[in-house]
């Protein structure tokens, strides 16, 4: 079986999406070791070929991808959420062109691991009409499938399951808790943290030893960890230690053991909750999207609004009890990797 991997955001400096690509490899060698995967992706193609070297990285451009879906069997959206369109079109638009390849070259199109992040995202026309014609979703949550359900043509295949990195934390867990140890994922996209000042003043209450401001996020992105970590006051920033644990092309088990897992884990990202189950640290979930709802009631996490007073901050983490590692996640995003493949042979 000759899978392409129609999504194109994986290099761009998220380790959260590579955790997530680990464990769909991880399943897929158990599951389909034969099959042969392709992807186009407008980032540097080295690093990705040797993290992932299963995967035939390619340029993304008209000629590879037109290249890559004809000669496939099926098309895969793996991972993300493929179908917001807050900030630009860009994915949409990009899937609308994958889509008008697949229907060319008579190509299945299915989705693996995806999330809705807002019903309004669901309303474009585009989206719809992917969603309609799509031949199989799995998708990473339960709110999710009921988002996609709702629509007036809902996906002939539709089926809740959870997010593929639990696969691969299953087998590769980050370290555990680090007694005393505050780590802080922070990510606004583009925005500023509106509650920041508030958190900052909970957080000396706490009977913390050590405070890590963790970026999942390698780029310095406006609204991301680094560039926020940039942004804090002279000696608030001295206060807390900048740890990025990826670098380009690093084998994914050497940056899972850079990870700072903490006592306690505050976090904006949503691979971020994950891996903190995982390590059994004490989360606390900043909303700012469905899906971050959704890792927040998967894991049983008390959820702040972003801009939450010092008083509310300060009740979240007197809530966070210590986490457990979620195999049964494990197991569904296992058996959605297996139901793709026995529907896509």
């Amino acid at each position: 079986m000759r899978i392409h991997l129609g999504h194109h955001f994986y290099g761009a400096g998220n380790l959260g999406d590579d955790f997530m690509v680990a464990g769909f490899l991880a399943a897929m060698r158990r599951l389909s070791p034969r099959a042969t995967l392709t992807c186009c992706v407008p980032f540097a193609l080295e690093p990705l070929r040797r993290r992932f070297c299963e995967i035939e990285w390619l340029p993304y451009d008209d000629a590879h991808r037109e290249r890559c879906i004809t000669s496939c069997d099926v098309w895969l959206g793996l991972g993300g959420s493929p179908f917001q369109s807050a900030q630009s079109r860009w994915f949409v638009d990009h899937l609308v062109r994958e889509a008008a390849l697949c229907a060319k070259a008579g190509k299945p199109m299915f989705f693996l691991g995806v999330g809705v992040q807002t019903a309004a995202e669901l309303a474009l026309a585009d989206v719809r009409h992917l969603c309609a014609h799509a031949a199989g979703i799995w998708t990473r949550d339960p709110a999710s499938a009921k988002f996609l359900a709702a629509l007036p043509v809902p996906p002939a295949r539709l089926e809740s399951a959870a997010d593929l990195a639990h696969v691969f934390f299953r087998d590769v867990p980050p370290p555990a808790a680090a007694a005393g140890r505050l780590t802080v994922v922070a990510n606004f996209d583009y925005a500023a943290w509106a509650g920041q000042a508030e958190f900052l003043r909970a957080v000396n209450a706490l009977p913390a030893t050590e405070r890590v401001w963790l970026a999942q996020e390698s780029r310095e992105l406006p609204g991301a960890e680094r560039a926020l970590h940039a942004a804090l006051p002279d000696a608030e920033r001295e206060r807390w230690r900048l740890v990025i644990p990826d670098y380009p092309g690093a084998p994914l088990n050497e940056a899972v053991l850079r990870w700072p897992s903490g006592e306690w884990l505050v976090t904006s990202r949503y691979h971020a909750a994950l891996a903190g189950a995982w390590a059994h640290s004490k989360i606390v979930v900043i909303s700012t999207n469905e899906k971050l709802r959704a890792a927040a009631r998967e894991l049983s996490a008390p959820l702040l609004s972003p801009s939450a007073n010092q008083a509310t901050v300060a009740r979240a983490f007197e809530a966070a009890t210590p986490a457990h590692p979620p195999l049964a996640s494990a197991d569904l995003a296992f058996a959605a990797c297996e139901d793709f493949v026995r529907s896509a042979l």
